[in-house]
């Protein structure tokens, strides 16, 4: 791995001081950014439980369902180009007007009038709304003190289950009704224009403000705004390249468990083995309940056990309960390996999330955790849904062909203990100086 500047430390000029925030406020603010999970857990169990329903309307077949799914999650890795901006304007405008975007877009999907427009639609969406979930887990690193950052990034990861709660419940009531799944699309809107005022108390991270300062104190101009989007990836080039890299390969081998089971555990269990919907939504509460536990049994560890132990323990579960949700032909069986894949799923990406933030100073964090999280690290996740219905016929089946994913974790887990460093009780400029030293793996 590349060396920094020996030098460096004492060219560059010394950042302003962090100044942190008091508790009430950092109260406010996690009450503030919780929209962010629970609208992402809304909008991605719909598109989860109503896949059944959408495939009906459209006529679409397993190669025509995964290809759709594609498309879908190619708008997350377009979120780039929205997250970007939050390390030039501020985290706070950004995560703003994302709210406003995807609301008008949620409207429009529910609106759509074939399969083409309703992909579209549900594409530009996911840009949004994975740009504020990306901007909301920066804010919430930036500004925590280090002893608890770990647990309130898994506390952000834990909300999401209001929306899917939200969404299960609605898809009970809806999906036999004449508003079918546009219902569900449509009941999506309220709640989301509400947020659009209630973020008027949000505050610029400190983090972000002492950045500025030191900007401004040593007179540096920020670039014609076109010249910033051609050098995003300058600062990647050098020593944090490897981080780039490594954290991508990580969110693409858990990708590999959330792109088949969010895609197709719906349509292999009301299918392929006759569930009722109202069975698929009680799995569907009772996974994601189990996986906001998950996610808090993730929070506690890491700061504990450390990064490594937690990832690779949860990356480990992950992996086996896939595959007995896929090769599984009974009714427990298969609700067993739901449960136990989402409990371990939401575990892994929370400290996944929190290695994202922790391994890029503050001048390129967003756009670290973005690329990362919701560009390179998400081919696995938008690819894996149409392979799987590429292979669902040689293969014979669809759950065939999806438990051959269970494997992905593995690579992750040898990823981890060879290449990432423990972050466990350091503090982000240790772990991420913005003079950007070299990357220890020790």
């Amino acid at each position: 791995m590349q060396a920094a500047n020996p030098n460096s430390l004492s060219e560059q000029p010394k950042l302003a001081p962090w100044i942190p925030r008091p508790r009430r406020y950092l109260a406010a603010l996690f009450a503030m950014l919780m929209s962010a999970t629970i609208f992402e857990g809304y909008d991605i169990t719909i598109f989860h439980l109503a896949t059944p329903e959408i495939a009906r309307t459209f006529h679409l077949g397993n190669p025509a369902i995964g290809l759709m799914a594609t498309v879908v999650r190619f708008g997350g890795m377009l979120s780039f180009f929205v997250v970007i901006l939050a390390d030039r304007y501020g985290r706070k405008p950004i995560i703003s007007a994302t709210v406003l975007c995807y609301t008008v877009l949620t409207l429009f999907t529910a609106l759509s009038v074939g399969v083409r427009s309703f992909t579209i639609f549900q594409s530009l969406a996911q840009i949004f709304l994975a740009a504020e979930f990306g901007v909301a887990v920066t804010m919430i690193s930036e500004e925590f003190p280090d002893r608890r950052r770990g647990r309130a990034i898994a506390a952000l990861h834990m909300v999401a289950f209001l929306g899917v709660l939200a969404a299960a419940l609605t898809y009970a009531i809806m999906a036999e009704s004449r508003w079918g799944w546009r219902g569900m699309y449509m009941l999506g809107i309220a709640p989301l224009m509400m947020v659009f005022f209630l973020r008027r108390g949000l505050r610029e991270t400190a983090r972000f403000n002492a950045l500025e300062r030191d900007r401004l104190a040593a007179g540096r101009q920020r670039p014609e705004f076109w010249l910033q989007i051609r050098k995003t990836l300058t600062p990647f080039a050098g020593p944090y390249r490897s981080r780039l890299l490594i954290m991508s390969a990580l969110w693409n081998s858990i990708g590999l468990i959330g792109g088949p089971m969010v895609t197709f555990f719906p349509l292999f269990a009301k299918r392929d083995h006759h569930w009722k919907s109202h069975q698929v939504s009680t799995a569907i509460i009772l996974a994601y309940a189990m996986g906001t536990i998950g996610s808090m049994l993730s929070g506690y560890l890491m700061d504990r056990l450390g990064r490594k132990f937690t990832t690779s323990f949860f990356y480990a579960l992950s992996g086996a309960a896939m595959y007995v949700l896929f090769t599984s032909d009974t009714f427990s069986g298969i609700l067993l390996g739901e449960v136990v894949t989402m409990f371990a799923y939401q575990a892994a990406r929370t400290a996944t999330s929190a290695l994202s933030t922790e391994l890029f100073p503050t001048a390129i964090r967003a756009t670290g955790y973005n690329l990362c999280v919701q560009v390179i690290g998400q081919i696995c996740w938008m690819l894996s849904p149409v392979v799987i219905g590429l292979l669902s016929g040689p293969l014979g089946g669809l759950g065939k062909a999806a438990s051959i994913f269970a494997a992905g974790p593995v690579i992750g887990i040898a990823i981890i203990w060879s290449l990432i460093p423990e972050t466990r009780g350091k503090t982000l400029e240790e772990l991420s100086p913005n003079e950007a030293p070299p990357i220890s793996t020790e």
